[in-house]
């Protein structure tokens, strides 16, 4: 089995949550608000300015997150940056669930099915750099006994 250092992993790991990054953003600009033929952005309903802001918040608070969790991969603290990946991949599969529950009726129309095929390509990204993540941090960590004999052995 061919070992794969910590530096090489953290391109890949920081391409997946920057494209998780890029799904959470895009989700909520989409124009698929309104019905019939008529289909328009969020930002022409009509809402005042603060609730376009709270809504905002509410959607791109993983990306947030996720970006967080970017700087910490950037400081070489890859089980913080996994811990950060894993705790929104499974926010985000919670979620996903109670829309499917929720949406349950109006599967077919598309903008639905296109809400949530997004978050379940956002989950899935998150889950992959959350693994890459903390399998690397566990890579490189010498076990007790490894550490004990290397040391045994050099005097």
């Amino acid at each position: 089995m061919q070992k794969v250092s910590r530096s090489d992993l953290r391109p890949e790991i920081v391409r997946l949550a920057v494209a998780a990054v890029l799904v959470a953003l895009v989700i909520p600009l989409l124009p698929v608000y309104g019905s019939g033929g008529h289909l328009t952005f969020v930002f022409s309903l009509g809402f005042p300015l603060r609730w376009l802001i709270e809504y905002f918040i509410g959607r791109w608070n993983s990306a947030i997150v996720v970006a967080v969790g970017i700087l910490f991969l950037r400081r070489d603290r890859l089980s913080v940056a996994g811990g950060a990946f894993a705790a929104v991949a499974l926010g985000l599969a919670i979620t996903t669930a109670m829309q499917v529950v929720d949406t349950a009726p109006h599967f077919g129309r598309w903008q639905t099915d296109v809400f949530l095929a997004l978050e379940i390509v956002q989950t899935i990204l998150l889950v992959l750099a959350a693994a890459r993540a903390i399998g690397a941090s566990r890579a490189e960590e010498p076990r007790s006994g490894q550490l004990a004999n290397e040391v045994r052995t050099e005097g």
